[in-house]
């Protein structure tokens, strides 16, 4: 690719700093703001055309805006208007990407990622192989982020590279073969973050691509092979690994592997008692002791639930739980959508939906903003061509 436009250059630091740093992806996201400025003088009617293509701004801004009700009627306003505002950064977010993927389609987005997402596999292959040394301790791959959303990170970088792998197009040899390192290295890296619903989310995104790619459907035995060798592996790791018989074992109150049946019935008795707009954002953490008045895994105080869709309830209520509902509706439809028109990059946006749907089972990663403007990229670059062509809705 010859001379980069300053929003498709912008647009690809965005990618390639995305999985390392929220500080560095928050400057990226300002030059090109910045680039699609100096650009909408010229073509600011391609720039609205990207927005009103298809309902997605829409359901982001509605999702926004029923977190700022939900706030006024808050157990705590101020605290629940400041956590709302966090919303803005994914509406701020997602307006760049659908703009920027439109005037510029040819950026190399997929080839960003990958590079950055094979640097962090290998620097996160690294902190477990060398961490522990010398005292022996088992340290989870974890790259510069929480190990769970770095092991998300790694589900979506590996059904990148699978995507690519099962719809080639014009692949050289030697991006094959990039494909399959990247593919390899993510898979080691998701491993050894032992984020296990990270690996059952991946599993969910390769099913994914299994129904829609007949091609894909002979890795399904190797796949499936894989993701149980990671779980037997994982009941071998040193002391405080993170196993699968200590979530689904007996249940023990203080088990730090099982806190989240706790956590999740304090998110639902709470949206029993405030079932119309919640306890507002950031009303799960003030609420939480008033619920399980014992210490959790050493915590009295905890700010999540664990379960995006519980935690939305007991926070937002009815009016943000069927706001999240349309958002998610209309980022599922566009993906598979655009995964049905043959590319690549179609199919890893209805893979990366599926495993965001799996995993928001147990983790609320779409109020983390790295994660959330990662996946946001994914979705925005793989339903391109849906917003070019005026064949969203």
């Amino acid at each position: 690719m010859g001379f980069l436009t300053p929003v498709a250059a912008a647009l690809t630091l965005a990618a390639l700093v995305l999985p390392v740093s929220l500080a560095a992806t928050n400057l990226a996201l300002g030059a090109l703001t910045a680039a699609l400025l100096l650009r909408a003088r010229g073509e600011g009617r391609r720039l609205r055309q990207a927005w009103k293509a298809g309902p997605a701004m829409l359901a982001m801004a509605l999702y926004a805006a029923a977190g700022l009700a939900a706030a006024l009627f808050a157990v705590d306003p101020h605290e629940a208007l400041r956590d709302a505002s966090k919303d803005l950064h994914r509406v701020w977010a997602l307006g760049l990407f659908m703009a920027a993927v439109v005037l510029e389609p040819d950026v190399p987005v997929m080839k960003s990622l990958a590079a950055s997402f094979a640097v962090m596999a290998a620097y996160g292959i690294g902190q477990t192989a060398l961490g522990g040394m010398p005292e022996r301790r088992m340290i989870r791959a974890h790259g510069f982020v929480h190990a769970v959303v770095y092991g998300q990170q790694m589900a979506l970088g590996l059904l990148g590279g699978l995507c690519v792998l099962a719809r080639p197009g014009g692949l050289s040899p030697a991006a094959r073969r990039a494909a399959i390192l990247l593919c390899a290295l993510s898979a080691t890296a998701l491993a050894l973050s032992q984020t296990r619903m990270a690996l059952f989310a991946m599993t969910a995104g390769f099913a994914a691509i299994f129904l829609l790619e007949p091609r894909a459907r002979k890795w399904a035995l190797p796949v499936a092979l894989a993701a149980l060798a990671a779980a037997a592996a994982w009941e071998f790791l040193p002391t405080g690994g993170r196993t699968l018989s200590a979530a689904l074992g007996g249940f023990h109150p203080n088990s730090p592997h099982q806190a989240r049946w706790a956590l999740w019935d304090a998110a639902w008795r709470m949206f029993c008692d405030h079932p119309w707009s919640g306890a507002g954002p950031g009303g799960y953490k003030i609420l939480f002791p008033s619920y399980h008045a014992v210490p959790l895994d050493g915590e009295t105080n905890w700010g999540s639930a664990h379960n995006l869709y519980l935690h939305q309830l007991a926070e937002r209520g009815l009016l943000g739980a069927a706001a999240l509902a349309f958002l998610i509706g209309v980022l599922v439809r566009g993906a598979w959508r655009a995964a049905r028109r043959g590319t690549a990059r179609g199919l890893w946006a209805a893979a990366s939906v599926t495993a965001f749907l799996v995993m928001s089972v147990t983790e609320t990663s779409f109020q983390n903003e790295q994660f959330a403007t990662l996946f946001l990229l994914i979705w925005a670059w793989g339903t391109a061509d849906l917003r070019e062509g005026e064949e969203f809705l």
